[in-house]
């Protein structure tokens, strides 16, 4: 018998598209199809997470070639190939053209890889939350990919707003 959510009938007011949880990828290989600004972004994410980090694009912004020449990524200066995706523990889909996108998208999920198409909730099977770190914290805001901007904004709240929580959590 197969369970899914109807299945059980689980009466819930606030029902969640996506399960929050957070992936060790410390020496797994992430692959990132595109060069541009988001791309960067992602890049410098995956970094921070301990992921070896290669690139498919054939330009790059100054500072993810600067990466690639210190060996920071590897990049690969051409359009993707399904074959780029051999191997790949998370792939990230950031250009700004549609159908390579879409073609991501499908060739990931055939390998059952999670895949994040930026901006494109209904061709990724997880998303990126809004993430800042303060202290020992990790706070992640997402809106089940609706309103990536919301995310944001409460995401930079928070973060202006931390020391009046932790003056609030530790009064006496």
């Amino acid at each position: 018998m197969r369970y899914t959510y109807e299945a059980v009938k689980i009466k819930m007011k606030n029902k969640i598209n996506y399960y929050p949880i957070a992936v060790k990828l410390k020496n797994k290989k992430a692959l990132v199809v595109g060069g541009g600004a988001v791309a960067e972004r992602k890049v410098k994410t995956l970094i921070t997470a301990g992921a070896c980090v290669k690139v498919v694009s054939p330009a790059l912004t100054p500072q993810l070639k600067r990466l690639a020449k210190s060996g920071g990524i590897l990049w690969t200066a051409r359009t993707v190939r399904r074959s780029d995706l051999y191997g790949a523990a998370i792939v990230i889909a950031a250009t700004s053209d549609n159908r390579v996108n879409r073609k991501v998208s499908r060739w990931a999920k055939e390998r059952k890889t999670p895949v994040n198409v930026v901006d494109n909730p209904a061709l990724s099977s997880f998303i990126s939350p809004a993430v800042f770190r303060a202290g020992g914290a990790v706070v992640a805001v997402y809106t089940h990919g609706r309103n990536p901007v919301l995310s944001r904004d409460i995401k930079n709240f928070l973060k202006e707003n931390w020391n009046v929580f932790l003056s609030y959590r530790n009064r006496s």
